[in-house]
């Protein structure tokens, strides 16, 4: 065998060893694409309504507005939870005043909740389905 032969074999089994073990690298995940509305509410929501959604976040001392205290959408709603309202402010729908989240444009939330083709519709609405879930969890008990 030539020593380029030797050289290339050492290179190749050096690339698939390197491939081998850094795909076992877990990567960083981005909370906001995680399957738990818990961690996308942190991710998107936290720093301004709280940990616990009352509007307590640790932002609020550099607002201008108070935010609003999310667990009691459902009680300011005659005790349902206000899942289509929700749905049409955050997608642009609803005519409400979002100043405090951004732009219309470019919201907080980005494009977490919008596909960007057909086929990230699937993953918007999954995404938007568990912060929903996470959002009623929290929600104070109707009197």
């Amino acid at each position: 065998m030539s020593k380029i032969d030797t050289s290339l074999r050492t290179v190749l089994i050096s690339i698939g060893l390197m491939i081998l073990f850094v795909s076992n690298i877990p990567a960083k995940k981005n909370p906001a694409i995680g399957s738990s509305g818990h961690n996308i509410y942190m991710d998107r929501c936290g720093a301004c309504h709280g940990e616990n959604g009352k509007g307590n976040g640790p932002a609020v001392g550099s607002l201008k507005n108070v935010p609003a205290d999310l667990t009691l959408l459902a009680k300011r709603n005659g005790g349902v939870f206000p899942e289509e309202w929700l749905r049409k402010v955050v997608g642009g729908e609803e005519e409400v005043d979002i100043t405090a989240h951004g732009s219309r444009e470019i919201p907080i939330w980005g494009q977490l909740f919008h596909a960007k083709n057909a086929a990230d519709q699937y993953f918007a609405n999954t995404r938007f389905g568990d912060l929903v879930t996470y959002l009623e969890s929290i929600q104070e008990p109707i009197d």
